[in-house]
């Protein structure tokens, strides 16, 4: 009895992951009203002289990435 228990669970499982990975693959997020339209916020104000932040069009990276 054991070992059905312990295979019905381990076949369950992998089938959950199985679908998991397919459904990463497809690109569903499972966001509830994400439509996919995906548009990165813009500046609210313009960079001042001297200050450091990246503005509009600058490459923004990750620390020690060349730009």
């Amino acid at each position: 009895m054991r070992r059905i228990t312990i295979w019905i669970t381990a076949t369950f499982a992998v089938a959950a992951l199985l679908l998991a990975f397919q459904l990463n693959l497809s690109g569903t997020t499972g966001k509830s009203g994400d439509d996919g339209n995906h548009t990165e916020p813009g500046s609210t104000a313009p960079a001042k002289p001297g200050d450091d932040t990246p503005g509009d069009g600058e490459h923004v990276g990750k620390p020690g990435e060349n730009k």
